[in-house]
């Protein structure tokens, strides 16, 4: 598995906030905040709509979240998908300290 890799957990498109009910468009935040941000660092940013292999995509994202030496998640739409794939990875990394 590649080195200073960062998975980032989040939804995609636009979404509303259930706070505020403004719309929040996470592919852009992702694109020009995110993704620049985590390269300048000199990390490689995936987030789980870019993977392209075949097969069931689950067991890539699972081993992404594994084995990525950073995991950002943004949770901020409270997207349910984002928060149980933030929960693997606070378990393993639970596990393994």
């Amino acid at each position: 598995m590649e080195r200073n890799l960062c998975f980032i957990v989040m939804g995609f498109g636009k979404k509303k906030d259930p706070d505020t009910n403004r719309t929040i468009d996470l592919d852009a935040t992702y694109k020009k905040i995110i993704r620049p941000a985590v390269e300048s660092a000199g990390c490689k940013c995936i987030r789980a709509d870019e993977i392209v292999e075949s097969g069931i995509i689950d067991r890539s994202m699972y081993a992404l979240l594994y084995y990525a030496d950073i995991v950002i998640a943004d949770i901020s739409t409270f997207n349910p998908n984002a928060i149980y794939e933030l929960e693997y990875v606070m378990h393993y990394v639970h596990i393994l300290q």
